[in-house]
């Protein structure tokens, strides 16, 4: 009177160990892989960097409008009299 389930089929055989020859082509091909990434990141870093540069407009200080003149072009002598400056 139960109806009979007999419980849980036997699970699967568990999977062959790999072999080693098997492991070392995945490992090559994961550092392959991993180089190739790497790649393509900086080639697309570069290209960024590139674009920035070029579309931007972006000056630095050496080569913009006043390049190389670092702040004193900035103060002019209109700031006020020197002589009262430190006191």
């Amino acid at each position: 009177m139960c109806g009979g389930g007999g419980g849980r089929p036997a699970p699967p055989p568990p999977p062959p160990p790999p072999d080693k020859s098997l492991r070392a082509q995945r490992a090559a091909s994961r550092r392959k892989e991993l180089s190739e990434m790497a790649k393509l990141k900086d080639e697309r870093y570069q290209e960024t960097l590139a674009d920035i540069a070029g579309r931007k407009g972006r000056r630095s200080l050496l080569t913009g409008r006043k390049g190389g003149q670092g702040y004193g072009s900035m103060v002019t002598d209109d700031s006020g009299p020197r002589q009262t400056l430190g006191v």
